[in-house]
């Protein structure tokens, strides 16, 4: 990510500008993607991390409570696990890493009461967390929105 954000401030110093870039950057694929009725996501991570944590493991559960099938989807494969991590400012400080995936959608579908839980990695860049603030990962799983929050504390 920082390598991407130092060539768009080298890009833009390039081009003599000290204007804004016209269109903002996007967060991922999965963060277009809206909440479905019925279905719910959640994420579990450790309330305390390491601000010098390489990842953050955590557990990821989506459940279907309506009383039909549910198919929830995402733009591309890719963005089945998509997140964001913002400080208690509501600062974004650090997303998943950019992956190139073809442009072809994928949907899941949820039988009525079920329940899927799969384990994830959060891949923290270097120097990124700062001892003592607390944290917030917004996280997508299927295009359903789940938060968690945790402080950074050696």
């Amino acid at each position: 990510m920082w390598g991407l954000i130092a060539a768009l401030a080298f890009g833009l110093w390039g081009c003599g500008g000290d204007e804004a870039p016209k269109r903002a950057l996007e967060l991922g694929g999965g963060f277009k993607a809206e909440a479905q009725e019925g279905v719910k996501a959640t994420l579990k991570i450790p309330a305390v991390v390491s601000p010098d944590a390489a990842l953050i493991q955590g557990e990821v559960t989506l459940e279907n409570s309506a009383n039909d099938i549910v198919a929830v989807s995402v733009p591309r494969s890719c963005d089945v696990y998509d997140w964001v991590m913002r400080d208690a400012a509501d600062k974004l400080v650090m997303t998943k890493d950019p992956v190139e995936c073809a442009e072809q959608p994928a949907t899941k579908s949820l039988a009525p009461g079920a329940i899927v839980v799969e384990k994830v990695w959060l891949y923290m860049s270097p120097n990124t967390m700062h001892s003592g603030n607390k944290y917030k990962i917004d996280y997508r799983f299927w295009g359903q929105p789940a938060q968690a929050e945790f402080t950074a504390r050696r």
